[in-house]
């Protein structure tokens, strides 16, 4: 006489009331707090509570699983009446008999997330019920306590007040059978007492542990997605923070020059131009997922944005020095730094060295010790070189200015000295 409950048909204790906001609705319901209410304000939200409970996802599946206990309650209501029945008796063991069964249907959903002292209160009450059926069936009671330990096992918990429940029937059987002296009969009630309460709270284990699984996945989905949200702001901050601010310089540069020097002005507005439509390339791209990042490309894009601010650009020829694999991930690291250079530095001029397998930028401005702790920009070329398991280094230059490195394990690079004569022309 016990029950099957399916693996969906109970989870976890709540931890907040099913009505309250972002309460998860799969999550059995919990009682509501009542507060200093009146006496007839609490009763009506205990009575709340309880047809919450009741009516709950989760108690449903409960009751599905739990039919199978409440149809073996039909063998003993069954051999009475097919024994030449007193019909009073056998009508009211049916009546007692449906008791149980509904005691035992509604118990646990009405207990799950309960203190244990409110659970034990409840399993005394159907302890109760049990008992009214002995003038009926006589020490044929001892078997409905089998279902004890199955509620106790759905209770979720922990192992010593399942230990002691089931303990606690084990014993009342064993003084029971042994006062009636039907222990060679009635042994085996205590086995399967034992073997059923124990698969229970095995099986109850395992429903918990795909619930904490299923809660895992989810907050591993809910954390990508956040992680993906700030790689995207990066990739925003990097793609427009460069453009925009070139945009800004080459426009105060055009402003300064519109009288005295049209022509050069009407370049640099050209310039403007096609750099705000390569902004906007760029911003398509990135929103689609398949930009790339060409370091040749960013290296001309930097020396028109120095020579924009009126800093001398010190580049590399060419970018064929770099490892493949890391000139995607340097393109990025040179377009945030010139940014930089540009933006705060205040530099005279701006060296760019690359080697195999590291890149190194470094200006004789005021130093960008404020930019290093803080910002995306300094942010995204961590995160970046942190993907292709490199190391970044923001360090005063010897004579000023800021040194911005990136090494990557292998054939990594060396801090230059003096003057970056090597940097490039």
């Amino acid at each position: 006489m016990t029950t099957t409950p399916t693996l969906s048909s109970v989870t976890t204790p709540p931890t907040a009331d099913p009505d309250a906001p972002g309460t998860d609705a799969g999550s059995p319901p919990r009682h509501a707090p009542h507060g200093n209410a009146t006496g007839a304000g609490r009763s009506a939200s205990r009575w709340a509570d309880a047809r919450a409970r009741l009516a709950h996802p989760r108690a449903r599946r409960w009751y599905w699983g739990s039919v199978w206990g409440i149809v073996y309650l039909g063998i003993p209501v069954g051999i009475v009446w097919t024994n030449r029945p007193d019909v009073p008796s056998a009508t009211l063991l049916t009546v007692l008999i449906a008791l149980v069964a509904v005691i035992y249907l509604v118990l646990p959903p009405l207990t799950w997330g309960r203190s244990w002292l409110v659970t034990a209160i409840g399993y005394l009450v159907f302890v109760a019920a049990t008992c009214l059926t002995i003038p009926f069936i006589g020490v044929n009671t001892v078997w409905l306590w089998i279902y004890l330990p199955v509620m106790a096992a759905m209770s979720w918990h922990p192992l010593p007040f399942f230990a002691s429940t089931i303990c606690t029937v084990l014993l009342a059987q064993l003084i029971v059978i042994g006062v009636a002296g039907t222990f060679a009969d009635d042994w085996y009630a205590l086995a399967l007492t034992a073997s059923i309460g124990i698969m229970m709270f095995a099986f109850s284990k395992q429903i918990q542990a795909v619930q904490r699984l299923r809660d895992a996945q989810s907050e591993i989905a809910r954390l990508a997605v956040v992680d993906e949200r700030e790689r995207f702001a990066r990739d925003m901050h990097d793609v427009l923070g460069h453009s925009l601010t070139v945009v800004t310089v080459k426009s105060e540069l055009a402003r300064k020059l519109l009288r005295r020097d049209p022509d050069r002005a009407e370049h640099e507005l050209a310039d403007i131009e096609r750099l705000t439509r390569s902004a906007l390339a760029d911003l398509r791209a990135s929103v689609a997922g398949y930009r790339a990042m060409s370091l040749g490309t960013e290296l001309s894009a930097a020396h028109a944005a120095l020579v924009a601010a009126d800093v001398t650009p010190h580049l590399p020829a060419s970018p064929e020095v770099v490892a493949p694999e890391l000139r995607e991930t340097f393109a990025w690291v040179l377009r945030e730094s010139v940014t930089n250079v540009v933006r705060h530095a205040r530099a005279r001029n701006c060296w760019v060295a690359l080697e195999r397998r590291a890149i190194i930028i470094g200006d004789d401005g005021r130093g960008m010790s404020e930019i290093a702790t803080s910002g995306h920009g300094v942010a995204g070329i961590r995160e970046r070189a942190r993907r292709v398991g490199g190391a970044v280094s923001i360090e005063p230059g010897d004579g000023g200015g800021t040194i911005v490195a990136v090494r990557v394990p292998g054939r990594g690079a060396s801090r230059p000295s003096g003057p970056w004569a090597g940097a490039g022309t």
